[in-house]
């Protein structure tokens, strides 16, 4: 097809030819963007990951010196409690070892060191195992992550063309409810049962197949269930009577993530290893540390 035709061509399909150059351009642009985005979040992630590794391991030093009783002059108190009060400002610092820091530095005891030393290299062995993860994605990935970073910019595109679809079912459901159209009232609730179910499904699907966020406890379990309550939408292919059902089983499954992702607060419940002190706190206290009654004594003798 020589220059002179394709220029007939476009003067002939000018409309044709400026939607396809907008569409294409929207997907150059959303697939640079999406790209640049998640290197973005991938790079913060190691920096975060950097500077937690480093404060723990600028504790982990004075902490195991004080553990094992080794001589130390009377500045490492000082050190090991200013390098613990550093680790506080951890960004991935979790709960529990916040916790522990906080209740030696109030109290300054020493039992609690050992339990402390135990978690805090724990959450380094952690960090450091997330972060090869993290470069070994990066740098060295698997056949699967490969094709999977190279499609996953695409997504923002497929779902911004999606959005633009229900923006014009939208419209045309508002015409019909201004218009008055003689649709049966049945038929008119399920098409808005049907069009709210189909947004909320978007709106679920597209984080948790977008990534890019860190792996928690449980995060795996929220991931699957908004994958699965996106793709009961697809119900609705079969019949719309069944949209005001789709709906109320994917608001049910919603709120059920709501108990899935429920945390007992933290201060509700003892740290790792800490039922064994309570334990051995009370036991003495029945053993040992209750009063005795003067009068049962000398009733005894």
């Amino acid at each position: 097809m020589s220059l002179s035709e394709w220029i007939t061509w476009l003067q002939q399909h000018e409309r044709t030819a400026l939607a396809s150059f907008l569409a294409l351009a929207l997907f150059l642009g959303l697939y640079g963007v999406s790209e640049r985005k998640m290197a973005r979040k991938e790079r913060s992630r190691l920096d975060h990951l950097r500077i937690s590794l480093e404060l723990f391991s600028a504790a982990a030093g004075p902490l195991m010196r004080k553990v094992h009783k080794l001589e130390t002059a009377s500045y490492e108190e000082e050190l090991l409690s200013d390098r613990l009060l550093a680790c506080r400002a951890a960004p991935y610092i979790t709960a529990d070892l916040l916790v522990q820091i906080g209740a030696y530095i109030n109290d300054q005891d020493p039992a609690r060191l050992p339990l402390l030393q135990k978690t805090l290299e724990r959450e380094s062995e952690r960090l450091i195992e997330e972060r090869e993860n993290l470069l070994s994605g990066i740098e060295r990935p698997s056949w699967g992550q490969s094709l999977w970073q190279q499609v996953r910019p695409i997504l923002p595109f497929l779902f911004a063309s999606a959005l633009l679809f229900c923006f014009g079912w939208l419209f045309k459901l508002i015409i019909d409810l201004s218009v008055g159209t003689t649709i049966e009232g049945r038929i008119l609730l399920n098409n808005w049962t049907c069009f709210v179910s189909v947004i909320f499904s978007l709106l679920l699907l597209y984080p948790a197949l977008m990534g890019g966020r860190r792996k928690v406890e449980g995060a795996a379990l929220l991931q699957a269930l908004s994958i699965f309550i996106a793709l009961i939408s697809l119900i609705h292919w079969i019949s719309l009577d069944l949209s005001p059902y789709i709906l109320g089983a994917q608001a049910l499954l919603f709120f059920v993530g709501f108990l899935l992702a429920g945390n007992k607060p933290r201060r509700s419940r003892p740290f790792a290893g800490h039922y064994d002190q309570m334990n051995n706190e009370s036991t003495g206290r029945a053993t040992g540390d209750l009063p005795t009654d003067p009068e049962s004594e000398s009733s005894t003798n």
